[in-house]
């Protein structure tokens, strides 16, 4: 497809510019996507306006959902005007990672969106094993929330959660609401969730959670052993804080397994009391890191695809702004800077 698109491109640290851009050209094995809506992902704040991103210019957006434009003459898996989502990270294949079907753990990467030209434009390409069809039933509000939300899963299967089980998340950011979700799905029979500002905690209880926490209000973790008889027996950390990372471990019972899930960016000092329980009370730590398995995007995608066409995971009421393509660096530097309040921020295309 030749002409031209409208698209946000990063220039350089802080400077984002909408412009009309040429529309990407395909090769034999990729798909052409017009874009409908792509989510803004707390690390494009970072990337964008705090530490730099790894090249420049760069179209970022990598969480995203749209229809099927143009194909490459080898594509046989979706064809023209097909209602797809992207599985952005294209691993190397070639790292012992890759080798070991650990595509998430692969050490030349590339992810659409942060490596090459992503989702904050009319149009994106993707290689074709990468594209899936969604769903008629599932709209593409929701689809866009399909890249986060296999985050959760990706995390809570390494917890093994047993039905009837607790399960505290700490953090109710988009991928702790998207966790608080998957948490009923797998089993557990108690869900608490921590925050510190209450309509965040509105929407978790929206969502699924039996319990809140404002942590504001409440020594958190004495809190959790209160209403668990001695602490969780899995807890998962999404909000990425050195403060929260620590009150995990601590909140969770002797044998219980703790999943860190949320990026601090920062040391993680451990008091002596947390070292203790660490010990005395055999606590499992688990890290996660993506959401790809064999065979490629893997499981967690599968589910995601399958629970939110259900109905059984949610995303709109998590989205909080649709945003135009023009307005996206004004949203950005307001993220970055903490002058914008917002949960889920969309791009949208949407023509209607």
């Amino acid at each position: 497809m030749e002409g031209k698109m409208q698209a946000a491109v990063l220039h350089s640290l802080g400077n984002f510019q909408s412009e009309q851009v040429d529309i990407p050209q395909i090769n034999e094995n990729e798909v052409l996507i017009k874009v409908v809506y792509c989510g803004i992902c707390g690390s494009d704040v970072p990337r964008s306006m705090v530490s730099g991103a790894r090249k420049y210019p760069l179209i970022l957006g990598h969480e995203f959902t749209g229809v099927v434009a143009e194909i490459g003459a080898n594509v046989k898996n979706v064809k023209v005007n097909d209602r797809v989502v992207v599985a952005p990270l294209v691993p190397c294949g070639e790292c012992q990672y890759c080798k070991a079907s650990d595509y998430g753990l692969c050490e030349d990467y590339n992810i659409i969106g942060t490596g090459s030209n992503g989702a904050f434009a009319e149009y994106v390409k993707a290689p074709k094993e990468h594209v899936l069809q969604i769903d008629d039933s599932l709209d593409f509000e929701t689809a866009a929330g399909i890249e986060p939300a296999t985050i959760g899963y990706h995390g809570l299967q390494k917890a093994d959660i047993q039905p009837g089980e607790s399960v505290v998340v700490m953090g109710c950011g988009p991928i702790g609401q998207l966790t608080i979700q998957w948490a009923k799905i797998f089993g557990a029979s108690t869900v608490i969730a921590v925050d510190v500002f209450e309509e965040k905690l509105e929407l978790a209880r929206e969502l699924g959670a039996d319990i809140t926490i404002n942590a504001k209000e409440y020594n958190v973790v004495e809190k959790i052993r209160e209403l668990t008889n001695g602490g969780a027996d899995v807890v998962a950390e999404t909000a990425g804080s050195k403060i929260t990372q620590q009150q995990s471990i601590l909140a969770a019972k002797k044998k219980g397994r703790v999943v860190l899930i949320g990026i601090s960016h920062s040391e993680l000092p451990l008091e002596e009391a947390t070292m203790e329980h660490i010990l005395r009370g055999e606590i499992k730590i688990q890290g996660t890191w993506n959401s790809y398995t064999a065979p490629y995007p893997g499981i967690s995608w599968k589910a995601t695809l399958d629970f939110m066409a259900k109905g059984d995971i949610k995303f709109k009421p998590m989205v909080s702004h649709k945003i135009s393509v023009d307005e996206v660096g004004e949203y950005l530097k307001g993220m970055a800077d903490r002058t914008l309040r917002y949960n889920k921020v969309l791009v949208s295309f949407d023509e209607k």
